[in-house]
């Protein structure tokens, strides 16, 4: 092929042929004759970039894959610019540099004509800038989408700007009940709304005012009418065909209502849609609201409105069953192979990327505030992260997302139109390979195949699931029975061959499920759902030992959630999690009651980590301080359900991994305990924050010395002794560090502080154990603090180690020796510790130890023991736990003195640990004390899980009643 003969020198000429060698000879022919067009037209510019070996390489692989680009380059020279400079085309786009630009430009914009021709000439500067860096391979996808992102919201911007100037200027302006202007809110949807817009993308918008009125000019309008006229002008200048082209075309077919419905409507006309019409694809489009003019922070439309809507409270389920729908909607419309090569709506295309990412969004943005994210390059890691997708998955969607969305990008840029198929002649394709760094076409479609398959995969997999399998020709006989289309006998024979051994029983559940009156105000979605749902139901039940008893707990949680039948959805799409439940069922009442009192908790066994890992420590501070983040200070009532949600919520998670066999009972108890001390630690924070926004800080010493006071929760008995139950209470005393001559807080209206922490500590009770609308946090006993009911509710340090040295009974001691600091400042807890420490080594009356010990627990016998001979209570009886904890109470406290270090650990366990250490008992011993204690509690954790008391058939665990009772025999009375 012939060489341009153009006028650059011998090295410009030798840089020119390289840069045409590296370009296919299909599209070299072209290229000739565009550098010779650019030398005529423009010498200067030519000879500017023939002079920048780089720039010569650019330009080529750039015109040849862009007609868009090249025709620009010959008639807007001036938007060359960008080339001509330090940094030339390698100057990145950086969000925000462009918007004075434009706004300069719009001021001098004195009528509509003007404003169309600026904002059409800036879009085409700038997506001509946005085309050359990407076709050169200078810039991320990130960049390229956020760059046209950037200029779509510019644009819409300004022409709401001058287009509320216009008609304010006639009618004047629109104000809210406070006086404020308002202005046109502009929600961008789709790939806007997800600052991911194609180059050569529709904008789809929704128009939206935030309150009814009247403006007050000469001319007044409603703020209806005026918002109308204001949509109207900005499509006008957005979307009208000039001598200059459109800035963009703009779509409003995802207003409410569509293309019949009002241009514009009011925040509350809004909600009213979404709550009466709002159907499931807009949950999916509004996923990708993002507001670009008007919009006000207190407007409620993500509080109010969105985030309802989207992210409901409970998790519907039901939005896979539209997938489904969609995807066998999607395979009819991709039959021919024009339909196949279209990457977007096609097979494993851009669609069904962006349809995984927001149905896990949907379905699980409601608990996690992450992934209410309208990006998916953002959300994606997101997901992965939570555990939704695998890693694997969510690596595999980025790359065909990244690898899709620059194909799309290269399309559009050809010649700025708005395509999507892959092209079908061998220059287009060639051009298409060479765009995207591939050698062949070859290459680049056995790529996109390899990627797109994937996709479809993970869409089919994550999404869609399974085919089901078409019912069979005979009707299935268990959906008879839940039909009741069957006489008595007939269906008795049924249920037995399941496995059922009281069929009777059983088919009395059946019917009070089918015969419930709730069920005929299911609509025929939910129905359909439960008609789904039983026959799996009653074949899973068979299939455990006490059949009958998992059916009825199966039922009682059926019954409990209702008419929410997305529950059912969920059961229906996660055989899984169905098999989970009925685990559950089989194993314990406890985990059944707290289902049917909150279903939410159904949520927890879809996630497959709940039966491989718990959240450890700090995990659980970090889960209840995110879920408390978005919450206002004042915002108490909200802040009381955040913690019980969570609280309930860990506590289920806790007992599902106790029942699976993954946790040993001291690791039960270990992460209730971090749950406890969690709620502990964050509610002091929220009541301090109350507390001190009205007093201030508390303050004690004397003059300059003065510093800040500090306070401290102390947990007594199973809390303190890291032996916490599903059930237990938490036996709580406070304190406080203030002390010194002058006591009072440094608030506008200053009180003493033993005023300040007594108002603290009732702020603080009354945020762990007032009952709301989501139950009981916590039952709090106090009454073990000094001087017990009689005493004060929090005590300073001081007087907390006067009584324990001075006053407090054995007992007393004995409680203290399974106290331990557990949440507020970190001076108070380790100073509490220490007088601990001090107290049990120095105060106990060694003398009348072991009378005072014997007495209390023959008195804890004759009230609490069983009178029952062939009934053991584990905790109560002879032999049982309260032998146990006192007799190792005993011998730590009568050796303290000589050996401090026995009263370092709260628990028994570790306190038969340092037993051994110090060489007053056997090792021997201690693990024979050690095993029958966990043992004991290991039987009390399921009988609780179970719904059963603790007390048990007398001939269990006889031979560690008799060593535990002979022990203390010879310990206590011989």
């Amino acid at each position: 092929m012939n060489k341009p003969t153009a006028e650059p020198g011998n090295s410009e000429q030798a840089a020119i042929s390289r840069a045409m060698d590296t370009v296919p000879e299909p599209l070299r022919a072209g290229l000739v004759a565009a550098w010779a067009s650019m030398a005529r037209a423009h010498p200067e510019l030519t000879s500017s970039i023939a002079g920048q070996a780089e720039l010569v390489a650019q330009s080529m692989r750039v015109w040849a894959s862009s007609d868009f680009v090249l025709g620009n380059c010959l008639r807007h020279p001036q938007d060359l610019e960008f080339l001509i400079g330090p940094e030339g085309a390698g100057k990145a786009w950086r969000e925000g540099e462009l918007e004075p630009g434009l706004g300069a430009m719009i001021n001098e914009a004195e009528d509509e004509a003007a404003c169309q021709r600026v904002l059409r000439r800036f879009r085409r500067g700038q997506l001509l800038r946005a085309a050359w860096r990407d076709l050169a391979g200078l810039s991320s996808l990130e960049e390229t989408l956020g760059h046209v992102s950037e200029v779509a919201d510019l644009c819409i911007a300004a022409a709401v700007r001058f287009a509320s100037a216009t008609v304010a200027a006639a009618h004047g302006e629109p104000r809210d009940a406070d006086g404020l202007p308002m202005e046109l809110i502009v929600l961008a949807m789709g790939k806007l709304g997800g600052r991911e817009l194609n180059f050569s993308s529709d904008i789809d918008l929704i128009f939206l005012f935030p309150v009814r009125g009247m403006t007050a000019g000469r001319r007044p309008l409603s703020h209806e009418q005026f918002f109308n006229r204001v949509g109207q002008r900005v499509i006008r200048l957005l979307d009208q065909i000039t001598e200059d082209g459109l800035a963009f075309r703009v779509d409003m077919r995802l207003r409410p209502l569509g293309d019949s419905g009002p241009l514009v409507v009011s925040l509350p006309a809004l909600e009213d849609y979404l709550q009466q019409h709002g159907r499931a694809w807009e949950r999916y489009a509004y996923v990708k609201a993002r507001p670009v003019t008007g919009y006000r922070a207190g407007m409620g439309l993500y509080s109010g409105l969105l985030r309802p809507f989207v992210y409901r409270r409970y998790l519907d389920y039901g939005v896979f069953g539209s997938l489904r729908e969609l995807k066998q909607r999607i395979e009819s419309e991709t039959t021919d192979e024009a339909a196949r090569s279209d990457i977007k709506r096609g097979p494993g295309g851009i669609r069904e990327i962006e349809f995984i990412v927001q149905s896990y969004q949907i379905l699980r943005g409601g608990a996690d505030r992450n992934l209410r994210e309208p990006n998916l390059l953002t959300v994606l890691p997101r997901l992965a992260a939570a555990g939704h997708l695998s890693q694997s998955a969510a690596a595999d969607l980025e790359a065909a997302y990244r690898m899709l969305r620059r194909t799309e990008n290269h399309l559009q840029e050809w010649q700025d139109g708005q395509v999507h198929r892959l092209p079908g002649d061998e220059i287009g394709r060639s051009r298409l390979a060479f765009s995207l760094g591939f050698d062949d076409w070859a290459s680049l479609a056995a790529e996109l195949d390899r990627q797109r398959a994937r996709v479809e995969a993970h869409f089919r997999d994550a999404v869609v699931g399974e085919a089901q399998t078409p019912a069979d020709e005979i009707e299935d006989p268990v959906q008879q029975v839940w039909d009741a289309n069957l006489d008595a006998d007939r269906a008795g024979r049924i249920l037995i061959e399941l496995g059922y051994r009281d069929p009777d029983r059983a088919m009395a559940a059946i019917l009070g499920m089918h015969d419930a009156g709730y069920l005929r105000r299911l609509d025929e979605a939910g129905r359909q759902r439960l008609d789904t749902l039983m026959p799996a139901i009653i074949r899973l039940a068979a299939g455990h030992e006490a059949a009958e008893q998992v059916l009825e707990r199966l039922l009682g949680v059926l019954h409990a959630v209702g008419l929410r039948s997305a529950y059912f959805a969920l059961l229906n799409e996660n055989p899984a999690a169905l098999k989970h439940l009925a685990l559950l069922c089989a194993r314990s009442e406890f985990l059944v009651r707290q289902v049917e009192r909150h279903p939410l908790l159904l949520d927890e066994l879809i996630d497959p980590r709940v039966f491989a890992s718990l959240p450890d420590r700090e995990q659980l501070f970090a889960d209840l301080r995110e879920r408390l983040g978005p919450l206002h200070e004042e915002e108490l009532e909200a802040q009381m359900e955040t913690l019980r949600k969570f609280q309930r919520s860990a506590v289920f998670l806790v007992a599902v991994a106790d029942l699976s066999g993954e946790l040993p009972v001291m690791k039960v108890s270990d992460r209730l305990t971090d749950i406890a001390e969690a709620v502990l630690e964050i509610a002091i924070e929220i009541a301090w924050q109350q507390t001190t926004s009205r007093y201030g800080v508390p303050r004690c010493g004397h003059g300059e010395q003065r510093r800040d006071s500090g306070f401290a929760v102390i947990g007594y008995g199973k809390l303190g002794g890291l032996e916490l139950g599903y059930g237990s209470d938490l036996d709580l005393v406070f304190v406080h560090d203030s002390e010194g001559e002058d006591q009072h807080t440094d608030g506008p209206e200053p009180v003493d502080n033993g005023l300040f922490f007594g108002r603290l500590t009732r702020r603080l009770v009354h945020l762990l154990s007032t009952q709301t609308s989501s139950g009981l946090l916590y039952e709090v006993d106090t009454r073990l603090r000094p001087s017990g009911k009689g005493g004060l509710l929090v005590t300073s340090l001081g007087a907390f180690e006067r009584y324990q040295s001075e006053e407090a009974w054995t007992w007393e001691h004995q409680a203290l020796l399974r106290a331990r600091a557990v949440a507020g400042k970190v001076t108070v807890r380790a100073q509490f510790e220490a007088i601990r420490q001090r107290v049990l080594g120095q105060s106990v009356r060694l003398e009348s130890l072991r009378v005072d010990v014997a007495r209390m627990r023959a008195r804890m016998l004759a009230e609490h023991a069983s009178k029952e001979p062939d009934v053991f209570d584990i905790k109560a009886d002879r032999g049982g736990i309260g032998d146990l904890e006192f007799l190792v109470q005993y011998w730590v406290l009568s050796g303290a003195r000589e050996y401090p270090q026995l009263t370092r650990f709260s628990d028994n366990v570790r306190q038969l640990e340092a037993l051994v250490e110090v060489g007053l008992m056997d090792a021997d011993l201690a693990e024979r004390l050690r095993s029958t204690y966990l043992a004991y509690r290991t039987r009390l954790h399921q009988l609780f899980l179970d719904g059963q008391p603790g007390r048990i058939a007398g001939d269990e665990f006889v031979a560690q009643r008799a060593f535990v009772s002979e022990l203390w025999h010879d310990t206590m009375e011989s």
